[in-house]
């Protein structure tokens, strides 16, 4: 809060020298988008609260009319803004996700997640469209501050849904392999009216686990947290909800093996305890940041067999080294042997292997999880990997890992996940609104470092920091007409 007030202090010392020249230039008119590229996105990028706070202050805010959004039109209207259709008079145009080709508005400052910083193929065409219109933008997930850490997005609420979601499939699992047990009464994130209701439902599962109503033959379950970030985090707010005990990774395979079955136990993993040098030496991250090609990681065989199921929600690059492969994922389908003193029945088996599972709230195909190829949706929450037949398919029967790799997680608990967004971005807007897309990118004044540097593109071309885009492109282009050529010499 302090930070705010004293952000929006240094704004206002700002505006003071320079509000008759951003009033010449172009109008303040906020614009804030409606969502339609997906028929699940139901966030908006500020709640009435910050619109009433931009609208108290003489800014004009327009609101595209949508039923989908979860927020009524009606709250944006008590807050001030006017519901309209046509926003083609706004100076900044802000949304959550990328808008249609076709519905770009020239020379305007658009703000959302573009997910074109690593020349995305599938979203390289939006961005030929961006130049070719002249527009600037800015992009939510370049924003991040002095220690690289990103200052505005939804990282909270995706760890939060996709715990929920990940419960809810383990129940689904646990009963195509043969057993009954709490989860079956946790539901997916967006069924429930907010995330008060889904905890209790957690909570509801977590009191019949103390009780000792988990199937004794499916052993202790262990959840391993990848990261130590707010998805780390909102991740870890769900399951405290059952009667977790958090161990060290260390611990973790005794907790496994002989563990309370009152009981969950969990985990949460940092670099330092996976990544170790190629040539035999210890992690070091200073090093580890210059040069991660130097590392590989002993999750495979320090930690994954004594996994139940994998939470992970690191950020991922292709130097460094991935967390699992396809031959790890055939070892730890292995089966495991049942203990000489543990009496089995039909009605009443083992698990088939102890890694069941994986929540993927990084969603980066090909990434640190390497047979994660392809994200699954929300309609459609769950595949199995079979690493033998190195094979996807929808069922939660049959044989594999689990995986819920939903990338658009936050959008299954709209209102929340919209407020909390829009406190980060808020402090931001004040200078983001003194944005003029038809001045000269390197001559626009009042961005902070912040903002500045979230700038991807600008009167029609790559800004200096994201130059190397093209680059990219050109690289994978090559890389196309090289392998069509040598296709051709075999045909």
């Amino acid at each position: 809060m302090l930070r705010l007030e004293r952000y929006r202090s240094n704004v206002a010392r700002f505006c003071f020298h320079y509000q008759q020249a951003r009033y010449e230039h172009h109008k303040t008119v906020l614009a804030i988008r409606r969502e339609d590229v997906s028929v699940w996105e139901r966030r908006a990028p500020l709640a009435p609260r910050h619109v009433r706070e931009l609208t108290s202050e003489g800014v004009k805010v327009l609101v595209q009319p949508s039923n989908r959004r979860a927020i009524h039109d009606k709250d944006y209207v008590k807050a001030g803004a006017i519901i309209q259709e046509d926003i083609s008079e706004s100076s900044l145009i802000v949304g959550v996700k990328r808008p249609p080709d076709a519905k770009l508005i020239p020379k305007k400052t658009y703000a959302f997640f573009s997910h074109t910083i690593k020349a995305q193929e599938a979203n390289m065409g939006l961005l030929d469209e961006i130049l070719e219109k002249e527009i600037r933008l800015i992009d939510y997930e370049k924003m991040v501050d002095q220690k690289g850490l990103r200052v505005v997005a939804f990282g909270q609420w995706a760890g939060v849904a996709g715990m929920i979601n990940i419960l809810h499939g383990l129940g689904l699992r646990f009963l195509a392999l043969g057993h009954h047990t709490p989860f079956m009464h946790i539901g997916m994130a967006h069924n429930y009216r907010n995330s008060s209701q889904a905890i209790q439902a957690v909570r509801d599962a977590g009191y019949e686990i103390a009780l000792g109503l988990m199937p004794k033959s499916i052993g202790p379950l262990t959840f391993v947290f990848t990261g130590t970030g707010n998805v780390s985090k909102g991740a870890q707010e769900v399951i405290n909800e059952l009667p977790c005990e958090f161990v060290e990774p260390h611990e973790l395979k005794e907790a496994s093996e002989t563990g309370d079955l009152r009981k969950v136990y969990g985990t949460v993993l940092s670099r330092h305890h996976h990544l170790v040098k190629k040539n035999k030496g210890w992690y070091d991250p200073q090093e580890y940041d210059l040069y991660p090609e130097l590392y590989t990681s002993r999750f495979n065989t320090d930690i994954a067999p004594y996994t139940t199921c994998l939470i992970n929600g690191i950020y991922w690059d292709p130097q460094m080294p991935r967390l699992l492969n396809r031959q790890d994922a055939q070892r730890l389908l292995a089966p495991v042997k049942s203990p000489e003193n543990e009496k089995v029945t039909e009605g009443c088996p083992v698990l088939p292997h102890k890694f069941l599972g994986i929540c993927d709230i990084s969603a980066d195909t090909g990434g640190s999880i390497e047979f994660m190829t392809e994200c699954t949706t929300i309609d459609m929450p769950f595949c199995m990997y079979d690493a033998d037949q190195h094979f996807t398919h929808d069922s939660v029967e049959g044989s594999g890992i689990l995986i819920c790799s939903i990338d658009n997680l936050p959008a299954q608990l709209p209102i929340e996940a919209t407020e909390y967004f829009g406190d980060r971005l808020f402090p931001y807007i004040w200078e983001m609104l003194l944005s003029d897309a038809s001045v000269l990118f390197e001559k626009q004044e009042g961005f902070s470092p912040v903002v500045r540097d979230a700038v991807i593109a600008s009167n029609g071309a790559l800004t200096k920091k994201y130059e190397y885009i093209q680059k990219l492109r050109e690289v994978r282009e090559n890389k196309k007409y090289t392998g069509h050529k040598n296709v051709g010499m075999f045909i």
